[in-house]
């Protein structure tokens, strides 16, 4: 077993676990269930900025295999009944993706 396939059985088996149940739904897809960690108050460095500029902001990070696709901007997550609308793409490492929402 390789590397990316020990990382993939543990975001299997821990996302349901320790992560959040929400509901994720593209822009003209259907919606899906999935688990995803959410942060509050990460320190964000804003696009188009060549200063040090940063700002506090909510991520979100969700299996990519749960979700299916790469979000796009305006895709958005349903989190204990509140909704997220993506803004960017922070990371994604081809095994999860991290958003920043609003």
């Amino acid at each position: 077993m390789g590397h990316r396939d020990v990382f993939t059985a543990a975001d299997a088996v821990f996302m349901p676990i320790m992560g959040e149940a929400a509901i994720y739904t593209p822009s003209g897809g259907a919606a899906v269930a999935c688990y995803v960690f959410i942060d509050f108050n990460v320190m964000l460095q804003p696009s188009g900025v060549d200063a040090q500029v940063w700002e506090q902001g909510t991520t979100i990070k969700a299996l990519l295999s749960d979700i299916t696709n790469e979000p796009n901007r305006g895709d958005v997550f349903v989190v204990d009944g509140v909704t997220y609308t993506v803004q960017a793409i922070l990371e994604n490492d081809g095994l999860a993706v991290k958003v920043v929402v609003k």
